[in-house]
């Protein structure tokens, strides 16, 4: 499949697989309807004719059905488009919020003993949001839910909620582990 896509447009679709998927690796396990189709733009080539590839996201889609299924899947797909991921007042504000959060959160994990880290403002609002949702450990359901979402700011404050959230457990723990035993109290 990789081999045919170099020697083509470079373009890929990646799904993710759904929960049992190991029972049916080698023949066609179920996957989650919705995809994101990407170009190759790197690709090292493995022995046993494996690849590494870094993929850029180009579109969100939904796979409508499979042309082929051997030796690998060929999907019809419907291109998802995003609402507001262009910038203006209310995307900057929300790219903002949402850069300053994880800068926080950054500060928060090291232990306020790195330099504060000053979150690159010329990126994409859409990608901003799309490479953190994409790279946080999530649920895959979670991960489902935010990619379905077609309004880039409805994701992005989906997201904050989430950081918000694990920010919240995390801040718990360390509370819970700085507090004093019951055997110390006096």
């Amino acid at each position: 499949m990789v081999e045919e896509a170099l020697r083509g447009d470079r373009m890929i679709a990646m799904a993710l697989l759904r929960p049992g998927w190991e029972r049916g690796y080698d023949g066609r396990p179920d996957l989650f309807p919705l995809a994101c189709v990407g170009i190759i733009e790197e690709e090292v080539r493995l022995p046993g004719g494996r690849f590494n590839i870094r993929l850029r996201g180009l579109a969100r889609v939904e796979i409508r059905s499979f042309v082929q299924e051997s030796p690998y899947r060929i999907a019809s797909v419907r291109v998802l488009e995003d609402r507001n991921e262009e910038d203006g007042p209310v995307v900057e504000a929300e790219k903002k919020r949402l850069l300053t959060f994880c800068s926080g959160l950054l500060q928060e994990i090291s232990g306020g003993a790195a330099r504060p880290f000053a979150p690159d403002s010329g990126v994409p609002f859409a990608a901003a949001v799309n490479t953190l949702c994409q790279s946080l450990i999530m649920e895959t359901g979670t991960k489902m839910e935010l990619l379905g979402m077609d309004d880039v700011v409805e994701r992005c404050r989906a997201l904050v909620t989430l950081l918000e959230e694990r920010w919240r457990e995390i801040a718990l723990i360390e509370a819970d582990r700085s507090a004093p035993s019951g055997s110390d109290v006096h």
